[in-house]
């Protein structure tokens, strides 16, 4: 059952940084308080609402903490 709750927490969480992303124009959160960076090199091939999902991530462990 744990790995269900995972995988549509993933999943939750892709569904909103694509959200957030497209309300943001496509724009990569580097301008966001506390952004520690994108999960890989930025390039033309970056898919920025991968860089949504490691702002949120990392959001959620400060709150955690």
């Amino acid at each position: 059952m744990p790995e269900r709750n995972e995988s549509a927490l993933e999943r939750a969480l892709e569904k909103a940084a694509k959200i957030i992303c497209s309300l943001q124009a496509g724009r990569c959160p580097v301008k966001e308080e506390h952004f520690t960076g994108c999960p890989s090199v930025c390039n033309e091939d970056s898919l920025p609402w991968k860089c949504w999902v490691s702002y949120l991530r990392a959001t959620a462990s400060r709150a955690a903490a």
